[in-house]
């Protein structure tokens, strides 16, 4: 019979700030080879394979050949959210020769979140869609369907409907801004699209996001920040 879970295992795994960078930067939703979550990490590639591997014993990474290369990206969502929830308890920064470019202040302002938005941007919308009854409130972690797509904000963006695999809307606890964004396939339509438009533009390192001036006019006018 099963006893308690291995927690220890993964902690152990997730416990080493050259790991913890290249999870963080894997919070992407990308894949990425061996040699940039090296550069990522400070460490050197050589190096940025055994641990790499032993997060992949973890079960938190999954590797997949694509020629000649090894791309690296997160095991699934249950890994982001994990991950999510550890940055909520955790100090306020990594050491700095494991922070990733640009500096925290962009960070917090806008980020990828595993395939959807987070920081202030991403609160922000939530708070508007939450408010104006396009989603109900919701606790970290919980999930419900979107109740109406007739919505400013969605109409600018065009989004009128969604995917059927997976839920419409998750809570995701936004670490940055202590309460929740969206993600589910609401929160990855918002990001699409919000990068679609050229309302955020990816910024060349990082997670980070670069909200452009349409962005920040358009945003400004459908009432979000």
């Amino acid at each position: 019979m099963p006893g308690e879970p291995d927690i220890a295992t993964v902690a152990q795994a997730i416990g080493e700030p050259a790991r913890a960078a290249m999870l963080l930067q894997l919070m992407d939703g990308g894949e990425h080879t061996a040699r940039a979550l090296a550069a990522v990490a400070g460490i050197a590639p050589s190096t940025a394979s055994s641990h790499l591997r032993r997060l992949g014993e973890a079960d938190l990474i999954e590797v997949t050949d694509a020629g000649r290369q090894r791309l690296h990206r997160l095991a699934g969502p249950a890994v982001a959210q994990l991950v999510e929830a550890l940055a909520a308890l955790a100090p306020p920064r990594l050491p700095d020769r494991f922070q990733p470019d640009p500096p925290a202040g962009p960070l917090l302002r806008a980020r990828v979140c595993y395939g959807h938005l987070a920081g202030q941007l991403g609160v922000d919308l939530a708070v508007v869609l939450r408010e104006d009854g396009v989603v109900g409130d919701l606790a970290p972690g919980e999930t419900s369907v979107v109740r109406t797509f007739d919505h400013p904000v969605l109409a600018a963006l065009g989004i009128g409907e969604l995917p059927g695999a997976g839920p419409a809307v998750r809570a995701c606890l936004d670490w940055s801004h202590g309460t929740v964004h969206l993600a589910g396939a609401l929160g990855t339509a918002l990001l699409t699209a919000l990068l679609g438009a050229g309302w955020l533009r990816r910024r060349p390192r990082g997670r980070a996001l670069r909200i452009t001036e349409t962005g920040r006019r358009r945003l400004g006018e459908l009432g979000v920040g």
